[in-house]
Protein backbone atom coordinates (compact mmCIF):
# COMPACT_ATOMS: atom_id res chain seq x y z
CA UNK A 1 0.00 0.00 0.00
CA UNK A 2 1.35 3.53 -0.48
CA UNK A 3 2.45 5.52 1.44
CA UNK A 4 0.64 8.71 1.04
CA UNK A 5 -1.82 9.46 4.42
CA UNK A 6 -5.34 8.79 4.92
CA UNK A 7 -7.53 8.95 2.07
CA UNK A 8 -11.50 9.60 1.68
CA UNK A 9 -13.58 10.02 -1.01
CA UNK A 10 -15.33 13.18 -0.53
CA UNK A 11 -18.79 11.04 -1.28
CA UNK A 12 -18.23 8.87 2.01
CA UNK A 13 -17.56 12.07 3.75
CA UNK A 14 -21.44 13.60 2.32
CA UNK A 15 -22.71 10.42 3.07
CA UNK A 16 -21.65 10.84 6.23
CA UNK A 17 -22.27 14.31 7.34
CA UNK A 18 -25.97 13.78 6.45
CA UNK A 19 -26.17 10.75 8.74
CA UNK A 20 -24.45 12.70 11.32
CA UNK A 21 -26.00 16.40 11.07
CA UNK A 22 -29.40 16.37 9.14
CA UNK A 23 -31.29 13.88 12.27
CA UNK A 24 -30.86 14.25 16.12
CA UNK A 25 -29.05 12.04 17.44
CA UNK A 26 -31.11 8.67 19.18
CA UNK A 27 -31.27 8.37 23.12
CA UNK A 28 -29.80 5.48 24.77
CA UNK A 29 -33.62 4.80 26.28
CA UNK A 30 -34.90 4.14 23.19
CA UNK A 31 -34.48 0.75 21.44
CA UNK A 32 -33.59 1.32 17.78
CA UNK A 33 -34.06 -1.35 14.89
CA UNK A 34 -30.83 -1.59 12.73
CA UNK A 35 -29.41 -3.77 10.64
CA UNK A 36 -25.70 -4.90 10.69
CA UNK A 37 -22.61 -6.20 8.70
CA UNK A 38 -19.39 -7.58 9.35
CA UNK A 39 -16.19 -5.89 7.99
CA UNK A 40 -15.16 -8.66 5.69
CA UNK A 41 -11.42 -9.28 3.71
CA UNK A 42 -11.70 -8.46 0.06
CA UNK A 43 -8.87 -7.10 -2.56
CA UNK A 44 -9.80 -3.44 -2.70
CA UNK A 45 -9.07 -1.67 -5.97
CA UNK A 46 -9.12 2.08 -6.85
CA UNK A 47 -8.67 3.40 -10.13
CA UNK A 48 -9.81 6.93 -12.03
CA UNK A 49 -11.47 7.62 -15.41
CA UNK A 50 -11.19 10.73 -16.80
CA UNK A 51 -11.01 12.68 -20.67
CA UNK A 52 -8.05 12.75 -22.63
CA UNK A 53 -6.44 13.61 -25.48
CA UNK A 54 -3.44 12.48 -27.97
CA UNK A 55 -0.51 14.51 -28.63
CA UNK A 56 2.45 13.58 -30.47
CA UNK A 57 5.31 12.46 -28.45
CA UNK A 58 7.80 15.14 -30.48
CA UNK A 59 6.46 17.90 -31.89
CA UNK A 60 8.19 21.25 -33.38
CA UNK A 61 7.67 24.41 -35.21
CA UNK A 62 10.35 25.49 -37.53
CA UNK A 63 11.47 29.24 -38.69
CA UNK A 64 13.86 30.30 -40.86
CA UNK A 65 17.05 31.61 -39.58
CA UNK A 66 18.11 33.80 -42.46
CA UNK A 67 16.47 36.16 -44.53
CA UNK A 68 15.94 35.88 -48.06
CA UNK A 69 13.57 33.70 -51.04
CA UNK A 70 12.14 30.50 -50.87
CA UNK A 71 14.34 28.94 -53.49
CA UNK A 72 12.49 25.33 -52.94
CA UNK A 73 10.12 23.24 -50.55
CA UNK A 74 11.23 19.49 -50.44
CA UNK A 75 7.74 17.99 -48.38
CA UNK A 76 4.27 18.63 -48.03
CA UNK A 77 2.31 17.92 -45.55
CA UNK A 78 1.77 14.12 -44.50
CA UNK A 79 5.27 13.47 -45.53
CA UNK A 80 7.06 11.23 -43.63
CA UNK A 81 10.67 12.73 -43.21
CA UNK A 82 13.98 11.60 -41.41
CA UNK A 83 16.39 12.93 -39.32
CA UNK A 84 18.51 15.75 -41.11
CA UNK A 85 16.39 15.70 -44.26
CA UNK A 86 15.63 18.75 -46.57
CA UNK A 87 12.78 20.30 -46.24
CA UNK A 88 13.34 23.56 -47.90
CA UNK A 89 16.21 26.16 -49.18
CA UNK A 90 16.19 29.57 -48.52
CA UNK A 91 18.41 31.61 -51.29
CA UNK A 92 20.45 34.22 -49.38
CA UNK A 93 22.72 35.36 -51.94
CA UNK A 94 24.37 38.45 -49.83
CA UNK A 95 25.48 36.20 -47.34
CA UNK A 96 27.52 33.97 -49.55
CA UNK A 97 29.65 37.36 -50.96
CA UNK A 98 29.58 38.09 -47.11
CA UNK A 99 31.43 34.59 -46.44
CA UNK A 100 33.45 34.62 -49.58
CA UNK A 101 34.68 37.95 -48.66
CA UNK A 102 35.47 37.11 -45.17
CA UNK A 103 37.58 33.68 -46.94
CA UNK A 104 39.94 36.50 -48.64
CA UNK A 105 40.11 38.31 -45.00
CA UNK A 106 41.23 35.38 -43.55
CA UNK A 107 43.59 34.76 -46.70
CA UNK A 108 45.28 37.31 -46.26
CA UNK A 109 45.33 37.69 -42.66
CA UNK A 110 47.46 34.88 -42.84
CA UNK A 111 49.43 35.95 -45.76
CA UNK A 112 50.62 39.21 -43.86
CA UNK A 113 51.28 36.70 -40.45
CA UNK A 114 53.90 35.00 -42.82
CA UNK A 115 55.87 38.26 -43.79
CA UNK A 116 55.68 39.13 -39.96
CA UNK A 117 56.87 35.67 -39.09
CA UNK A 118 60.10 36.50 -42.03
CA UNK A 119 60.69 39.63 -40.42
CA UNK A 120 61.18 37.85 -36.65
CA UNK A 121 63.97 35.66 -38.50
CA UNK A 122 65.19 39.01 -39.41
CA UNK A 123 65.29 40.13 -36.38
CA UNK A 124 66.37 37.55 -34.78
CA UNK A 125 69.71 37.39 -36.70
CA UNK A 126 70.11 41.49 -36.48
CA UNK A 127 69.57 41.23 -32.68
CA UNK A 128 72.73 38.19 -32.51
CA UNK A 129 74.69 40.41 -34.99
CA UNK A 130 74.66 43.24 -32.50
CA UNK A 131 75.73 41.05 -29.49
CA UNK A 132 78.56 39.93 -30.76
CA UNK A 133 79.33 43.09 -31.85
CA UNK A 134 78.95 44.44 -28.52
CA UNK A 135 81.39 41.55 -26.76
CA UNK A 136 83.76 42.77 -29.02
CA UNK A 137 83.94 46.00 -28.84
CA UNK A 138 83.56 45.36 -24.86
CA UNK A 139 86.82 43.76 -25.73
CA UNK A 140 88.82 46.25 -27.36
CA UNK A 141 87.44 49.09 -24.78
CA UNK A 142 88.99 47.21 -21.96
CA UNK A 143 92.37 47.06 -23.88
CA UNK A 144 92.20 51.04 -24.63
CA UNK A 145 92.17 49.89 -28.82
CA UNK A 146 88.78 51.83 -28.74
CA UNK A 147 86.92 54.82 -27.02
CA UNK A 148 84.14 54.27 -23.93
CA UNK A 149 81.77 56.30 -26.49
CA UNK A 150 82.29 53.38 -28.73
CA UNK A 151 81.60 50.68 -26.54
CA UNK A 152 78.37 53.05 -25.49
CA UNK A 153 77.35 53.15 -29.05
CA UNK A 154 77.28 49.53 -29.59
CA UNK A 155 75.39 48.59 -26.37
CA UNK A 156 72.66 50.91 -27.58
CA UNK A 157 72.48 48.89 -30.58
CA UNK A 158 72.63 45.57 -29.00
CA UNK A 159 69.64 46.79 -26.97
CA UNK A 160 67.83 48.46 -29.60
CA UNK A 161 67.65 45.27 -31.72
CA UNK A 162 66.31 43.00 -28.81
CA UNK A 163 63.52 45.66 -28.59
CA UNK A 164 62.96 45.62 -31.79
CA UNK A 165 62.74 41.88 -32.25
CA UNK A 166 60.35 41.85 -29.28
CA UNK A 167 58.01 44.05 -31.39
CA UNK A 168 57.90 41.94 -34.18
CA UNK A 169 57.53 38.97 -32.42
CA UNK A 170 54.39 40.53 -30.88
CA UNK A 171 53.01 41.61 -34.15
CA UNK A 172 53.16 38.28 -34.93
CA UNK A 173 51.16 37.21 -32.14
CA UNK A 174 48.55 39.70 -32.60
CA UNK A 175 48.35 38.42 -36.63
CA UNK A 176 47.72 35.17 -35.45
CA UNK A 177 44.84 36.15 -33.15
CA UNK A 178 43.40 38.29 -36.12
CA UNK A 179 43.32 35.59 -37.90
CA UNK A 180 41.13 33.68 -35.71
CA UNK A 181 38.90 35.54 -35.08
CA UNK A 182 38.78 35.78 -39.04
CA UNK A 183 38.40 32.53 -39.52
CA UNK A 184 35.25 32.21 -36.58
CA UNK A 185 33.77 34.84 -37.82
CA UNK A 186 34.17 32.84 -41.33
CA UNK A 187 32.80 29.94 -39.55
CA UNK A 188 29.59 31.59 -37.93
CA UNK A 189 29.18 32.84 -41.53
CA UNK A 190 29.06 29.26 -42.93
CA UNK A 191 27.25 27.79 -39.68
CA UNK A 192 24.63 30.96 -40.70
CA UNK A 193 24.59 29.49 -44.59
CA UNK A 194 23.82 26.26 -43.49
CA UNK A 195 20.85 27.51 -41.50
CA UNK A 196 19.33 28.36 -45.01
CA UNK A 197 18.87 24.67 -45.26
CA UNK A 198 15.92 24.01 -43.31
CA UNK A 199 16.70 19.92 -41.91
CA UNK A 200 13.97 17.69 -40.22
CA UNK A 201 15.21 17.65 -36.42
CA UNK A 202 13.69 14.16 -35.53
CA UNK A 203 12.38 11.67 -37.88
CA UNK A 204 8.64 12.52 -37.92
CA UNK A 205 5.31 13.66 -40.06
CA UNK A 206 5.20 16.96 -41.70
CA UNK A 207 1.74 18.06 -40.30
CA UNK A 208 1.83 22.04 -41.15
CA UNK A 209 3.52 23.62 -44.14
CA UNK A 210 3.28 27.43 -44.38
CA UNK A 211 5.51 28.36 -47.16
CA UNK A 212 5.63 28.38 -51.26
CA UNK A 213 8.59 28.53 -53.81
CA UNK A 214 9.09 32.42 -54.21
CA UNK A 215 8.14 33.61 -50.67
CA UNK A 216 10.18 36.21 -48.45
CA UNK A 217 10.89 34.91 -45.65
CA UNK A 218 12.74 36.89 -42.76
CA UNK A 219 14.90 35.56 -40.14
CA UNK A 220 12.98 35.04 -37.24
CA UNK A 221 14.39 36.64 -33.99
CA UNK A 222 14.14 35.18 -30.32
CA UNK A 223 12.55 38.72 -29.38
CA UNK A 224 10.09 38.73 -31.92
CA UNK A 225 7.08 36.76 -32.76
CA UNK A 226 8.20 34.16 -35.49
CA UNK A 227 6.16 32.72 -37.99
CA UNK A 228 7.03 28.77 -38.68
CA UNK A 229 7.39 27.53 -41.89
CA UNK A 230 7.07 23.72 -41.02
CA UNK A 231 5.53 21.81 -37.91
CA UNK A 232 7.04 18.34 -37.60
CA UNK A 233 5.49 15.62 -35.24
CA UNK A 234 6.46 12.47 -34.25
CA UNK A 235 3.45 10.26 -34.42
CA UNK A 236 5.04 6.60 -33.81
CA UNK A 237 4.76 7.00 -30.44
CA UNK A 238 1.93 9.14 -28.73
CA UNK A 239 1.25 11.00 -25.55
CA UNK A 240 -1.89 10.54 -23.53
CA UNK A 241 -2.51 13.30 -21.71
CA UNK A 242 -5.34 13.13 -18.75
CA UNK A 243 -6.03 15.88 -15.98
CA UNK A 244 -6.47 14.14 -12.31
CA UNK A 245 -8.42 15.41 -10.06
CA UNK A 246 -6.34 16.36 -6.65
CA UNK A 247 -8.35 14.17 -4.40
CA UNK A 248 -6.82 10.89 -7.14
CA UNK A 249 -3.41 12.54 -7.72
CA UNK A 250 -1.56 11.80 -4.43
CA UNK A 251 -1.71 7.87 -5.65
CA UNK A 252 -0.47 7.98 -9.25
CA UNK A 253 2.71 6.48 -8.97
CA UNK A 254 5.04 5.74 -12.39
CA UNK A 255 4.41 2.50 -13.92
CA UNK A 256 0.63 2.42 -12.79
CA UNK A 257 -1.40 0.48 -15.40
CA UNK A 258 -3.31 2.55 -17.58
CA UNK A 259 -6.05 2.60 -20.58
CA UNK A 260 -7.26 4.83 -23.12
CA UNK A 261 -10.28 4.27 -25.33
CA UNK A 262 -11.90 6.37 -27.96
CA UNK A 263 -14.98 6.33 -30.01
CA UNK A 264 -12.78 6.70 -32.95
CA UNK A 265 -11.02 3.47 -32.56
CA UNK A 266 -12.84 0.27 -30.99
CA UNK A 267 -9.57 -1.08 -28.89
CA UNK A 268 -8.85 -0.36 -25.93
CA UNK A 269 -5.27 0.48 -25.50
CA UNK A 270 -2.83 -0.16 -22.80
CA UNK A 271 -0.17 1.54 -21.19
CA UNK A 272 1.72 2.77 -18.36
CA UNK A 273 1.92 5.95 -16.54
CA UNK A 274 5.25 7.78 -17.99
CA UNK A 275 5.56 10.92 -15.99
CA UNK A 276 3.13 13.10 -14.25
CA UNK A 277 4.44 17.22 -13.39
CA UNK A 278 4.06 16.42 -9.45
CA UNK A 279 2.28 19.78 -9.15
CA UNK A 280 -1.53 20.40 -8.45
CA UNK A 281 -2.48 23.10 -11.17
CA UNK A 282 -3.90 26.03 -9.14
CA UNK A 283 -6.55 26.92 -11.89
CA UNK A 284 -7.98 23.83 -12.32
CA UNK A 285 -7.18 21.69 -9.10
CA UNK A 286 -5.97 18.73 -10.92
CA UNK A 287 -2.47 17.14 -12.25
CA UNK A 288 -1.53 16.63 -15.31
CA UNK A 289 -0.62 13.08 -15.93
CA UNK A 290 1.12 11.40 -19.39
CA UNK A 291 0.78 7.95 -20.94
CA UNK A 292 2.85 6.40 -24.09
CA UNK A 293 1.08 4.82 -26.19
CA UNK A 294 2.91 2.50 -29.29
CA UNK A 295 1.44 4.23 -32.54
CA UNK A 296 3.66 2.39 -34.83
CA UNK A 297 0.65 1.40 -37.32
CA UNK A 298 -0.68 4.80 -37.51
CA UNK A 299 -4.42 3.89 -36.49
CA UNK A 300 -4.12 7.13 -33.66
CA UNK A 301 -3.97 10.38 -34.41
CA UNK A 302 -3.27 13.71 -32.92
CA UNK A 303 -5.87 15.61 -31.37
CA UNK A 304 -8.38 12.45 -30.89
CA UNK A 305 -10.51 12.96 -27.82
CA UNK A 306 -11.02 9.70 -25.96
CA UNK A 307 -11.08 8.74 -21.91
CA UNK A 308 -7.95 7.57 -20.00
CA UNK A 309 -8.33 5.00 -16.73
CA UNK A 310 -5.42 4.22 -14.50
CA UNK A 311 -5.13 1.84 -11.91
CA UNK A 312 -3.68 3.72 -8.78
CA UNK A 313 -4.04 0.88 -5.96
CA UNK A 314 -5.23 -2.91 -5.44
CA UNK A 315 -4.36 -3.97 -1.82
CA UNK A 316 -5.05 -7.44 -1.16
CA UNK A 317 -7.12 -8.84 1.95
CA UNK A 318 -7.92 -5.39 3.09
CA UNK A 319 -10.60 -5.27 5.85
CA UNK A 320 -13.65 -3.46 4.57
CA UNK A 321 -17.02 -2.40 5.54
CA UNK A 322 -19.82 -0.69 2.72
CA UNK A 323 -19.02 3.03 2.95
CA UNK A 324 -22.68 4.11 4.53
CA UNK A 325 -21.54 2.09 7.50
CA UNK A 326 -18.39 4.78 8.57
CA UNK A 327 -19.46 7.50 9.91
CA UNK A 328 -17.25 10.94 9.80
CA UNK A 329 -16.93 14.37 11.55
CA UNK A 330 -17.53 17.48 9.92
CA UNK A 331 -13.88 17.80 9.31
CA UNK A 332 -13.60 14.40 7.48
CA UNK A 333 -10.76 13.15 9.10
CA UNK A 334 -11.70 11.17 12.38
CA UNK A 335 -13.86 8.58 11.51
CA UNK A 336 -16.26 5.86 13.38
CA UNK A 337 -18.58 2.97 13.50
CA UNK A 338 -21.38 1.57 15.79
CA UNK A 339 -20.25 -1.73 17.14
CA UNK A 340 -23.37 -3.56 17.85
CA UNK A 341 -22.81 -5.70 21.45
CA UNK A 342 -25.29 -7.80 23.31
CA UNK A 343 -28.01 -5.70 22.04
CA UNK A 344 -25.87 -2.21 22.20
CA UNK A 345 -24.41 0.41 20.35
CA UNK A 346 -20.34 1.05 21.54
CA UNK A 347 -18.80 4.32 19.69
CA UNK A 348 -15.75 2.81 18.03
CA UNK A 349 -13.48 4.97 16.58
CA UNK A 350 -11.39 3.82 13.02
CA UNK A 351 -8.97 4.48 11.23
CA UNK A 352 -9.44 4.29 7.47
CA UNK A 353 -7.38 3.80 4.13
CA UNK A 354 -8.64 3.18 0.59
CA UNK A 355 -11.66 4.24 -0.07
CA UNK A 356 -13.25 3.53 -3.79
CA UNK A 357 -16.74 5.50 -3.01
CA UNK A 358 -18.34 2.11 -2.53
CA UNK A 359 -15.93 0.13 0.55
CA UNK A 360 -13.95 1.72 2.81
CA UNK A 361 -10.92 -0.10 4.15
CA UNK A 362 -10.43 -0.10 7.62
CA UNK A 363 -6.87 0.18 9.12
CA UNK A 364 -7.36 0.30 13.29
CA UNK A 365 -10.16 -0.34 15.27
CA UNK A 366 -11.98 -3.50 14.50
CA UNK A 367 -10.94 -7.04 14.45
CA UNK A 368 -13.52 -8.35 11.58
CA UNK A 369 -15.30 -10.30 13.78
CA UNK A 370 -17.83 -7.44 14.93
CA UNK A 371 -20.93 -6.62 13.87
CA UNK A 372 -21.52 -2.84 12.90
CA UNK A 373 -24.58 -0.97 12.02
CA UNK A 374 -25.37 -0.37 8.30
CA UNK A 375 -26.87 2.15 6.69
CA UNK A 376 -28.25 3.70 9.63
CA UNK A 377 -30.36 7.41 9.40
CA UNK A 378 -29.04 9.47 12.42
CA UNK A 379 -26.42 9.21 15.34
CA UNK A 380 -26.53 6.41 18.25
CA UNK A 381 -24.88 7.17 21.62
CA UNK A 382 -23.03 4.63 23.73
CA UNK A 383 -25.12 2.06 25.10
CA UNK A 384 -28.24 2.77 22.90
CA UNK A 385 -30.46 -0.06 23.05
CA UNK A 386 -30.92 -1.97 19.52
CA UNK A 387 -32.65 -4.74 18.07
CA UNK A 388 -31.17 -6.19 15.10
CA UNK A 389 -32.97 -6.73 12.24
CA UNK A 390 -32.73 -10.30 10.09
CA UNK A 391 -33.86 -10.25 6.71
CA UNK A 392 -34.87 -13.09 4.84
CA UNK A 393 -31.61 -13.07 3.08
CA UNK A 394 -29.68 -12.27 5.88
CA UNK A 395 -30.55 -16.32 7.31
CA UNK A 396 -29.58 -17.89 4.35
Amino acid sequence: MKTKGQYNQFSGICLSFLLMGGFASISAQETVAVKVVKPVKETLTLSTTQPATLHPFYEANLASRVTGYVKSVEVDIGDEVKKGDTLAVVDAPEMVKQYERKLAEVDFLKFKQEQLKAGVAVAVAQAKADELEFVRVKKLAESGAVTQKAKDESGRRMESSKAGLAVVEAEVKSAGASVVVAQKETEELKAMMDFATLKAPFAGVVTMRAVDPGDLVKAAEASSSRKSLFQIAKLDQLRVRVAIPERSAVWVDLGDAAEFSCRAVQDVLKGKVARFSRSIDLQTGSMRVEIDLDNSKGKLLPGMFGEATIHLEKIENALVLPAQSVRFDESGTSAHVYVIADGKVKVTAVKTGLDDGVRIQILEGLTGSEQVAAGLIGRLSDGTVVKVITTESDGK
